[in-house]
């Protein structure tokens, strides 16, 4: 990993760890829910865990806007290695927690607690990782080095849904050959065990981010004059993020939920499903990083917007079916067609703010809408399905996101020289 580009290692590590981290408590809803409330039924438990989920969220703008002037300030390569920490302490400490049987509500204001902590880090985080990504990368490579960014972020996502799929198979090889070693431990809860990962996944993280101060071109950059900072890219940044992240945390962190609460599916097979998809899914952002040689980011963005749009509701339809191959080939089109969108959508907003905001834009552009309704999603879902029982309702939510956001991806792919060019060429 350390022979590989500088700029090109860090891209490919940017995300990994923070996502892992972050949806963890997405993949584990229905055990989180159960160990840190009263009891409840698994779908109550389940939208409690996601309102944990969803109030992590309200701290990112803070983390968005905080870590985003320090990296306009000092650098956004030093302000990275500040955030993995800021990360890996609240994770590690969800590890220790006494759960609701033990503690009570101290408990799950604990949970709470700590996960408005990861909140801070991961507003910052991921902001940050695109300004220097996009400050130290230029030419044809650039589609594929956001999307390698992206990627990363795929990949710890992934590693979170591979690790609570084998989770039981882990336990019962443990728990066969080793079953002194754990039995009058902590480790004797294995839905600690993948908390305590992040311990040597942070450490490997800080290891790859050691020279990252050596070879960024931030050092003349940095943001200390005065710029225009105009309202309509934060706007536009708004209304794509918003869709984005409604997408991204309905069908690839809630979805497995939905397929076992209310269409019946074994949990372990919604899970394998998950972990299909993400692989699917990473692979698709790689490539449409490298299409982007050829074709515009902009609009690779625009027309995976249309297509997420028109091809949702009956996506959603056909999971209704429930034999693993229909849902197996809905998920791939989901991974397919979202795949433009997130492979390009880093590119697109470090571009809407390279010459205004900076760092300070993507960290407000990102964050808040993020946090309003990337965060909140799952939540979302839940409570339409508790109140209307229409099991494609989620469908609706994301097209009702997604119409908002056609026409500004339009704007950006097709600015109003281009537009005006092609119409003078149809008269």
């Amino acid at each position: 990993m350390r022979n590989l580009n500088p700029v090109l290692r860090i891209a490919l590590t940017a995300n990994t760890f923070e996502y892992y981290e972050f949806t963890l408590s997405g993949f584990m809803a229905l055990e989180i829910g159960r160990l840190f409330f009263p009891q409840t039924g698994d779908k109550s438990a389940v939208i409690l865990s996601f309102a944990v989920f969803a109030a992590s969220y309200l701290t990112r703008p803070m983390g968005g806007v905080l870590l985003g002037w320090m990296g306009n300030r000092y650098g956004a390569g030093r302000v990275l290695k500040l955030s993995v920490t800021l990360m890996a302490i609240p994770t590690v400490l969800i590890a220790f927690l006494p759960t609701y049987q033990y503690a009570g509500y101290w408990a799950t204001a604990l949970l709470i607690a700590l996960k408005m902590m990861q909140g801070i880090a991961m507003g910052g985080e991921v902001p940050l990782n695109m300004s220097y990504v996009s400050e130290n990368t230029v030419g044809r490579n650039r589609g594929l080095y956001f999307a390698c960014a992206c990627t990363s972020g795929f990949l710890g996502t992934l590693l979170a849904s591979l690790l609570v799929l084998m989770l039981p198979s882990i336990v019962s090889m443990l728990s066969l050959y080793l079953p002194d070693a754990i039995a009058h431990t902590r480790l004797s809860e294995a839905w600690r065990w993948p908390f305590l990962l992040s311990i040597p996944l942070s450490l490997w993280v800080m290891w790859i981010r050691a020279s990252i101060s050596e070879v960024s071109a931030d050092r003349h950059t940095l943001d200390r004059t005065p710029r225009s900072r105009p309202i309509a890219p934060l706007l536009q940044a708004a209304v794509l993020v918003a869709f984005l992240e409604v997408n991204l945390y309905t069908v690839f962190v809630w979805l497995p939920n939905y397929l076992h609460l209310y269409l019946g599916v074994e949990l372990s097979e919604a899970r394998e499903l998950n972990v299909i998809t993400l692989v699917v899914l990473s692979i698709a952002i790689l490539c449409n990083g490298y299409l982007s040689r050829w074709i515009e980011a902009s609009k690779i963005a625009f027309f995976s917007v249309c297509a997420m749009v028109l091809s949702t509701y009956p996506l959603f339809v056909l999971l209704q079916n429930g034999d693993f191959l229909s849902l197996l080939w809905v998920h791939l089109a989901f991974a397919f067609v979202g795949s433009g969108l997130l492979a390009m959508f880093y590119l697109v907003l470090a571009d809407l703010f390279k010459d205004n905001w900076k760092g300070l834009g993507l960290g407000i552009g990102f964050s808040v809408p993020t946090a309003v309704f990337g965060g909140t999603a799952p939540l979302a879902c839940s409570y339409l399905l508790k109140y209307t029982e229409v099991l494609t309702v989620p469908a609706l939510y994301i097209i009702a996101m997604g119409l908002p956001a056609l026409p500004v991806a339009y704007r950006l792919a097709f600015p109003q020289g281009e537009r005006t060019a092609s119409a003078s060429m149809a008269v």
